[in-house]
């Protein structure tokens, strides 16, 4: 063997060996640490960033609810009470059209006049930095009668007039200080369980509101002869352009109330215009021609609200209350049946979601 030569046996290398080794690791090991950390805090500055970007005001932006023609919605929360809420702003791409802004304004403040329980209640309003107008409301989980509708079928005589009551006294507020709706639709009423009651019903989206009394007229606001509202449940004069009065949402309360019984609003056309054509000229299916059993004391009160003329309809959401009173089926639906109707609808979601997991 020659002398001075190296051999992958010779215990000096094998120790450098490994101190080379463990150097590696453990250089590896800092590097590896260095950037989880600096990943995280990354992380953790980016996850602030998008949730102070959801912020407006003293609000938390959560998720959103939905969108219509004038904003969207949201479900958030109040950063210093914890209490839920939904927030209502205009739309990202209308925010830079100053007539819709002014209209989106009258919206709160005419809601935010009215205390009944069967409208949605305001708790604030304001400007975001970037000029967004917001309002927060009460968040009320439950369902719209649209989604009622379809995700579970037409609904009993009973509960229609239940659930139609509890609208005719939120618009007989509305109507008493001036304030008239004129967009009533089975999409702007929600229903659900609220302060131990069942099948509670709220009027949502004042955003087509004419209220002479505020600052502003809608009719100003509102290009003359332009067309507002929801084709569906639109009354003959507002499909027609002219100026409305209360009983122009008396008319969309009963299409509203015939969704309820036939599962489909009074018209079903192809396109806004013929649906629009219809409601000035023609006259609603039957409920017998499409299968529907429906009392006659309930059928004459919506034929009266679907009237043409506004002076054959209930005169007021009082009248229309009372019509309803007093149908034989009135009485049919009871806070026990809501309850029940509730509590099973809760037990499938339930069931539902325990088959997912």
């Amino acid at each position: 063997m020659i002398h001075g030569a190296i051999t992958l046996s010779d215990p000096h290398l094998e120790t450098e060996l490994a101190l080379w080794y463990m150097l590696v690791i453990v250089g590896a090991m800092v590097v590896t640490s260095a950037m989880s950390i600096f990943g995280a805090h990354r992380f953790e500055t980016m996850r602030k960033e998008v949730q102070a970007a959801r912020r407006l005001g003293q609000y938390q932006l959560l998720d959103r609810l939905g969108a219509g023609g004038m904003g969207e919605v949201y479900r958030a929360e109040h950063l210093m009470l914890r209490r839920p809420c939904a927030i209502k702003l205009i739309r990202p791409e209308r925010a830079g059209d100053a007539e819709n802004l002014r209209r989106f304004e009258r919206e709160v403040q005419a809601t935010a006049t009215l205390t009944n329980w069967h409208t949605v209640e305001i708790y604030d309003f304001g400007h975001a930095i970037d000029g967004t107008f917001y309002y927060a409301m009460e968040y009320l989980p439950g369902l719209t009668l649209d989604q009622l509708v379809t995700r579970y079928g037409p609904v009993t005589p009973g509960r229609a007039i239940h659930l139609l009551r509890q609208i005719c006294v939120a618009l007989r507020e509305a109507h008493s200080i001036g304030l008239i709706h004129r967009d009533i639709k089975p999409g702007n009423v929600i229903v659900g369980e609220r302060g131990g009651f069942s099948d509670v019903a709220k009027l949502l989206d004042f955003g087509l509101v004419r209220a002479e009394h505020l600052e502003g007229d809608s009719e100003k606001i509102t290009h003359t002869g332009a067309l507002v509202g929801t084709p569906a449940h639109m009354s003959p004069e507002q499909a027609s352009g002219e100026v409305v009065d209360s009983r122009t949402d008396i008319y969309s309360l009963g299409a509203v109330a015939y969704f309820l019984l036939a599962g489909r609003p009074p018209f079903v056309e192809k396109s806004p215009l013929r649906m629009v054509a219809a409601h000035l000229r023609d006259q609603p299916t039957r409920f017998a021609e499409l299968a529907i059993e429906v009392p006659a004391d309930l059928q004459s009160v919506i034929w009266q609200c679907l009237a043409k003329r506004p002076e054959q309809r209930p005169q007021s959401a009082d009248e229309l209350d009372r019509s309803l009173s007093r149908c034989e089926c009135a009485s049919q639906w009871s806070h026990d049946r809501a309850a029940d109707w509730w509590r099973k609808i809760g037990e499938r979601q339930t069931a539902h979601r325990s088959k997912i997991d």
